[in-house]
């Protein structure tokens, strides 16, 4: 009996993860929950529109609210087992409310800079209207029937790693070596790339280990590890650099992989985070820039710079040497994607004429590593679109204004652009969970699915730079596979050897 037992442990059925995360939970599509969840949202609402600092038009509240609401639409869908998938949809929504309507409620003024003059009202609700359009073309091209279409063409991962004692070992392996990886820097420009996949070797070996640590197998003392030194460890090194977008997005991760596993969003988790990564973690980015990056302590080694960013956030916030709503402010502030919308819409095409497409040639040559082709282009369209808005002055070429996808879309083509660009961006982010997410997937295709569209969650980033390396993503994931199935293949040859030995002994 206990020989099956082991048996069943290393080996576990065949679809056991996608049963995982298609199997609902008991009561989750009932209408107690709809209700549930209608009230969450109706709740945060009345909340935003009676008491929250900023002051927008009636227009700009319909649209901002309109926006926020729209987020019961994934989560329901992935509730109620409608959209049997990781609940990808419902985080990206989330970004974007973040991005297009939660600032609405939180800015006093639209300003695209702390020195810059308003946005005129009537562009503000042009871009907020545009983004609730862009937000439901999203849906329609990720939900829509379109995806069926290109189904039985589509590449199946299977990713079936069954010797759970050899996946904890070499996700162990890659958490911490690329907790070093994470922390070395120095690489030259040709070998930036390569950085930074070998970094996402620790996020990668995360997932894994929280996922098997969700499903009940991972010993205590590993599961300690993960999540009291490894997970801390990596977000801390990654905000050592002065950014806090790629280590928090090894959270927002690994939140989509205990959704995916438990089949329930951690929603307190995620505004407990929400609220330390808005409000505290990026008002500190810019004193700690200031003083790592070009200041006094650009030298100072890794454990210096640690102590250097606790002590701002100490003093920006038990410290109490800023003023709670000048953070609100900062961080909404950098927070809010609809003021450059607004702005945008403003100078295009009556100042600044459509580009007609010029921001997306570089996607055509983004994977190719520069280790291979040394004098590829730069991508410069911070620059460039900073530049042609006048968001920067004429002579600065050391600060880049981020170029919104859906900003970029309108920018290029107006709003038929914006119409059909986001259609086709929800199309292919279902594409791509489809390749990820199906019976036979496997433990490495679920962590592979999360990396890889965690990805395209970063949608205040230029297009060339988010969909240009998905395709060396695709094969990052794929490598570790092998890895992982080498591993595996050799624990077996040990083992047969092993029990030969054994044979003959006897």
């Amino acid at each position: 009996m206990a020989e099956r037992f082991e048996s069943a442990a290393l080996h576990p059925p065949h679809g056991e993860w996608y049963a995982r995360i298609t199997t609902l939970r008991p009561g989750s599509a009932s209408p107690g929950k709809a209700l549930k969840l209608l009230a969450a949202v109706a709740i945060a609402l009345i909340a935003l529109n009676l008491y929250a600092p900023g002051a927008p038009t009636i227009l700009e509240r319909v649209f901002a609210s309109a926006i926020l609401a729209s987020l019961a639409l994934p989560v329901w869908l992935w509730m109620s087992g409608a959209d049997r998938t990781i609940p990808f949809m419902p985080f990206l929504t989330l970004m974007f409310i973040y991005s297009y309507a939660l600032p609405v409620f939180l800015l006093r003024h639209y300003v695209i800079g702390l020195f810059k003059p308003p946005i005129a009202p009537h562009f503000i609700t042009l871009a907020l209207g545009y983004s609730l359009l862009a937000l439901y073309c999203m849906f329609a091209g990720y939900y829509g029937p379109a995806r069926w279409l290109f189904a039985p063409i589509l590449p199946r991962f299977n990713l079936q790693w069954r010797d759970e004692r050899v996946v904890r070992m070499v996700a162990l392996m890659l958490g911490v070596g690329g907790l070093f990886l994470s922390s070395s820097h120095g690489l030259p420009g040709s070998l930036a790339q390569i950085g930074v996949f070998a970094a996402d070797l620790s996020m990668v070996g995360i997932c894994t280990l929280v996922a098997l640590q969700l499903a009940g197998r991972l010993d205590r003392i590993t599961s300690a590890f993960v999540w009291g030194f490894l997970l801390p460890v990596r977000i801390a090194i990654g905000l050592g650099g002065g950014s806090s977008g790629g280590p928090l997005m090894v959270g927002v991760a690994v939140a989509i992989i205990f959704a995916s596993v438990r089949r329930s969003i951690p929603w307190k988790t995620l505004l407990l985070g929400t609220i330390a990564a808005v409000f505290i973690i990026r008002p500190a980015e810019v004193p700690y820039r200031a003083a790592t990056w070009s200041g006094r302590q650009s030298d100072a080694g890794e454990i210096e710079k640690g102590r250097l960013y606790g002590d701002i956030l100490y003093r920006i916030t038990i410290g109490g040497e800023v003023d709670p709503q000048t953070l609100i402010e900062f961080g909404s502030l950098r927070l809010a994607q609809f003021t450059t919308f607004g702005e945008v819409i403003a100078d295009t095409p009556a100042m600044v004429p459509f580009w007609g497409g010029e921001t997306y040639y570089p996607i055509l040559f983004k994977p190719i590593p520069r280790a291979v082709w040394p004098d590829k282009p730069e991508e410069m369209s911070g620059q460039t679109f900073g530049h042609r808005y006048a968001m920067i002055s004429a002579g600065n070429t050391g600060t880049s204004i981020n170029l919104p996808q859906l900003v970029e879309l309108y920018a290029n083509f107006g709003l038929i652009g914006v119409i059909a660009g986001m259609f086709l961006f929800g199309l292919i982010y279902r594409l791509l969970i489809e390749m990820y997410v199906h019976p036979g997937m496997g433990l490495g295709a679920m962590v592979g699915g999360v990396y890889v569209l965690s990805k395209l969650l970063d949608i205040g980033s230029a297009t060339s730079m988010v969909f240009g390396g998905i395709p060396w993503s695709i094969i990052f994931i794929a490598l570790i596979g092998l890895l992982m199935r080498a591993a595996e293949v050799d624990a077996m040859t040990l083992g047969g050897l092993s029990s030969e030995k054994g044979v003959r002994h006897a």
